[in-house]
Formats: structure tokens, sequence, C-alpha cells
């Protein structure tokens, strides 16, 4: 699976942008500022109808600008299609070829992308949240309804907070929003357990790439909830009280996490800042292979200035990795020519210049 062709317009700082990306190696060079995690973040809205670096759309729209757009040709397995990702101000647009995508979760599992920036180095020390984004990405391949079940959780959590602060822990609907939150809780908290799974298995070997020799990754999913719906409606019901003093609810997917260790010791209180480094690349190669094997295509990778948090031990190990790698990739760095391209890009290499928005090839 590959871009063929891209158009970005009035995206954050990009005011036009039109390329034509190789099926191998892309490297976009350019100074701090200039637009490449821009575009790179870009191509991910293109594929996902998301950002990799904000939850607010209206970030994405160049100031003064009144909407932003993505237009790609995209092939796989020789079959071609064009994807258009627009945002406005209050709403978004996606079609595959020309027609209007059923739902968000429909549009981003078509592409397949994965991209690895330095916030993701939050995965290894960072909060719960992190490892519940990454396990939704992962559920979403496998079982695109979870989003359903994701939002009606929210919402109907919700709801029952809002009863119990108004009108106690006897309120009459409370029985219904506890229904519908251990309904979708239950299958929620079944979808990340099964991507657990997948991920821990992918994970130790990965991380045996890139981490220290003789260090052993596991990861064992600690759910906050249950895969049972009866359980999850009981817990509820039992803990009114106690959620109703709290004003919050201490019981379901919200808190869920990923407990990461190495040889038994936890990543986030005792191990080093290489090896937390290492475990946060370990998951992210992990992520890319679970969703090849879900998906059953390579899926196209973006490096955000990784070179710029990794270690020159770990970059090498990630663009050894690379080698190995059939997919599509896009690097932005600041340092092109610091950085040895040498083992990967063998479906072709091209090298991009990002100055001040605007993307030219360095010939």
């Amino acid at each position: 699976m590959v871009f063929e062709r891209v158009a970005v317009r009035t995206f954050r700082n990009i005011v036009r942008v039109d390329f034509e990306p190789v099926s191998g190696m892309n490297v976009i060079v350019g100074e701090n500022g200039q637009g490449k995690t821009s575009l790179l973040e870009a191509l991910y809205f293109g594929a996902t109808s998301r950002s990799f670096r904000t939850d607010r759309a209206g970030d994405m729209i160049q100031q003064g600008a009144g909407a932003a757009s993505v237009r790609m040709r995209v092939a796989e397995r020789g079959i071609r299609r064009e994807q258009t990702a627009g945002l406005g101000p209050q709403r978004r647009l996606l079609a595959i070829d020309g027609v209007v995508a059923s739902t968000a979760a429909g549009y981003a599992t078509r592409t397949p992308v994965v991209v690895f920036c330095p916030g993701d180095l939050g995965l290894a020390v960072g909060g719960a949240a992190e490892r519940r984004r990454l396990l939704d990405r992962l559920a979403l391949f496998a079982h695109p309804e979870t989003v359903g079940f994701r939002s009606r959780y929210a919402r109907a959590m919700k709801e029952r907070q809002e009863a119990l602060s108004r009108r106690g822990t006897g309120a009459r609907e409370l029985d219904a929003f506890e229904a519908v939150a251990g309904e979708c809780g239950a299958r929620l908290t079944e979808a990340r357990g099964e991507a657990a799974a997948r991920l821990a298995e992918a994970a130790v070997v990965a991380f045996r790439g890139v981490g220290a020799p003789g260090l052993d990754l596991a990861l064992v999913y600690r759910p906050g909830g249950s895969v049972l719906r009866e359980e999850f409606v009981e817990e509820l019901a039992r803990r009114r009280g106690r959620d109703a003093r709290s004003k919050v609810s201490g019981y379901g997917p919200q808190r869920d996490d990923l407990e990461l260790t190495l040889s038994g010791r936890g990543v986030r209180r005792l191990a080093s800042q290489g090896q937390q480094r290492a475990v946060a690349l370990g998951l992210k190669l992990a992520e890319l292979e679970c969703v090849r094997l879900c998906r059953g295509v390579q899926p196209i990778l973006l490096l955000d200035d990784v070179s710029s948090e990794l270690d020159d031990n770990r970059v090498r190990a990630i663009y050894g990795h690379l080698g190995e790698w059939e997919g599509q990739v896009f690097v932005s760095t600041a340092r092109g020519e610091g950085v040895d391209f040498a083992e990967v890009g063998r479906r072709g290499r091209a090298d991009w210049v990002m100055v001040g928005g605007s993307l030219s090839r360095r010939v």
C-alpha cells in the first residue's frame, strides 16, 4: 500500500503542497518550524481523519483559512482509489472515490498508517491514557465497532455521574445508564484485552532488535473493569455511593493500563532513560506488525524526527529494521546528511526539502 500522489491545502503552515512520493523511502529534510511535522500530520490526517499531534481539529486549519484538506491517490495491490479528508470549522468531510464515508472508523482502517513521533516516548513513561490509546488503535482494526462502544460508554457514564450528583444513589435512571455502560464497557475491555495479547507477542520480538541484550520486555493488561456484563453492572451499582462522593468513577475501562516490565522490573520507575526509549520504540514497531497482520497489508510508516530523541544505537536499530520493511516510509529530519539510510529504501528513495511550508524534491 502506498501514497502515489498527495495534495495538501491550507493545513497548518502549508498553503499548497503537491507531490508524488516514491514507494520506498521518502526523506523530508528541513529546519525546525518549516513544516516537516505538519506534512506528516497531513498524511496521517488524510489516511485516518485524525491528528497525531492534537485533539483539537481546528488547530490543523491554517490561520485565516476557512478549511483544510488532504487529497491522496492510494494504491493497494495494484488497485487505486482517491481519498479526501476535508476539515471545516465545524465538520469533517471524508470520501473515498467521491463517495462520503459512512463512518470515520471505516475510513481510518482502509489505509493503515503508523506514526512514531517524539511524543510516543510517553508510552513507556507517561500516563496510562497513552497506552490505552495504543490499544484502541489496534482494537480498531480487529473490531471497528469498539469506537461506538467507547463513545456510548463515555456518554452513559457521564449521564450516570450527573444523576448521582443531582439526585443521589437512588435515582431511578441509574439502572438504565449502568446497563448501557456495563454492556459497552465489557465489550471494550474484551477488545482491549485481545489487542494487548497481540501487542505483547509482537513487542517481545521487536524489543530484542532495539533493546539492551539480556533484557526481556513483558506486557500485562490490567483492566479497570470486567469482560462480564453482569459483573460490570453489579460493580457499578455497588460503587454508587463512592462514585457520588469522589465525583468520578473508579471502575471501568477508563482505568485500564498496560504494565510494562524489563526482566521483572517496572519500566516507569526502574528502567534507565535509554531503556525506556527502547521500550517505546519496541511498542511502536510491535504496533506496526500488529496492524500488518490484522489488515493484511504493509502499513505506511511515518517517522517524525525520531533521530532527535533516540541515541545513535537506537537510530541504527530502527533503520536496520526498516532494511527488511517493504512498505512505504516517510522520515522527517533536520539532519538528513547525518543519518545513514544505506540499509533502507530498497524500493527507491526520494529526498525532499521543506522550507516555509513549501516542498521541493532534492536532485
